[in-house]
């Protein structure tokens, strides 16, 4: 191939590309431009025997673009901020916090009172410790592992990265979000980012969680 033949074929690629990434992020202004675009040429280029070969290989690569969005991995949103959209009350624990609430480490006590909250009407998000697995003796645990055990959707359960605390990713998403804190944790080393946010306590007692100021 000639060094002309080799760049209109990287340019070509890269075009498609494109295309690709505008359908996956405006879907349908990018078809409406598409057909705008395919109705415009139509007045110069209109459809015969000999501009067939044309349009159907348009047609080809549209076609072609449709099927690569189809196996693109859905978009998630950024780290520290739980997917879910409810319209209901809305709270955040501190689940690696609220495991201990019984003496040692229990993923029962965090589900009794993940159980609890939605009991009161309220959707709970779940902040953990990348740790909190190596203090259940359970490695294996992932957040699909988490929400599985607490009853809860994928999206609204999050392990935080290995080597953070999930104090931040708490503190930032319920005072984004204006939410309170289910934690017996008082944030001492974080005060400024906790001022302001309400604090909700809790324990264990006669075997059944219970909740302060909720």
């Amino acid at each position: 191939m000639t060094p002309v033949e080799i760049l209109t074929s990287v340019v070509c690629v890269m075009a498609f590309v494109g295309y690709v990434a505008c359908l996956s992020h405006l879907l349908w202004l990018t078809i409406a431009a598409t057909a705008g675009l395919g109705f415009y040429l139509s007045r110069y280029v209109p459809f015969t025997p000999e501009s067939l070969i044309y349009w159907g290989g348009a047609a080809g690569l549209l076609l072609a673009a449709l099927l690569c969005l189809w196996f693109l991995p859905a978009k998630t949103p950024p780290a520290g901020k739980p997917r879910r959209q409810t319209k209901e009350p809305q709270v955040v624990i501190d689940g690696t916090n609220v495991m201990y609430w019984d003496g040692e480490a229990d993923l029962g006590t965090l589900r009794a009172v993940v159980d609890l909250i939605k009991a009161k009407g309220l959707t709970p998000f779940v902040f953990l410790d990348a740790s909190s697995r190596h203090h259940l003796g359970d490695t294996s645990l992932d957040e699909k592992g988490f929400s599985k055990a607490l009853g809860l959707r994928r999206d609204s359960v999050m392990v935080c990265p290995a080597r953070t605390e999930a104090d931040a990713f708490i503190l930032k998403f319920a005072r984004e979000k204006s939410l309170p804190v289910v934690s017996n944790d008082r944030f001492g080393d974080r005060a400024q980012q906790a001022k302001g946010l309400k604090l909700i306590k809790g324990g264990i007692a006669g075997g059944k969680p219970i909740l302060h100021g909720i």
